[in-house]
């Protein structure tokens, strides 16, 4: 199962990488910087949610929530980890820099991509196996 999540959370960061260069050719020169973020922001987890979707079943056939339940926290582990991490200490980003795009107050949604992330495969798969309450 892990394995298939991984392979999930690596075609989502793909998938990242694809719409934020769209945010940054289409969308930043037309409607600014804040304005790109949020649109690029909702964008691409219209798609995420699309992925998890797709792939939910693959990754747990079972559709229990408990399995569902650990691969929202490996993603967030990945994600989080990816984010902090990897863009400081191997990209340079600045603390300050990473951390900004958690304000939600500057219109900056991206704590909406970890949320969608822990969530999203309990929701989506319960959906899928019909709301019940079987673990």
């Amino acid at each position: 199962m892990y394995a298939k999540a991984l392979s999930v959370w690596l075609l989502t960061l793909l998938a990242a990488f694809a719409m934020g260069a769209l945010r940054t050719a289409w969308l930043l020169p037309t409607l600014g910087s804040r304005a790109a973020h949020v649109w690029g922001t909702l964008a691409f987890l219209a798609v995420f949610v699309w992925l998890i979707w797709r792939t939910v079943a693959w990754m747990c056939p079972a559709l229990d929530r408990r399995s569902l339940v650990r691969i929202g926290v490996f993603w967030v582990a990945l994600t989080a980890s990816f984010e902090f991490l990897f863009q400081h200490y191997v990209l340079g980003v600045p603390w300050s820099v990473l951390l900004s795009d958690y304000n939600v107050f500057e219109g900056r949604l991206w704590v909406l991509v970890l949320v969608t992330s822990l969530i999203g495969p309990a929701v989506l798969g319960g959906i899928q196996r019909g709301g019940t309450d079987e673990t």
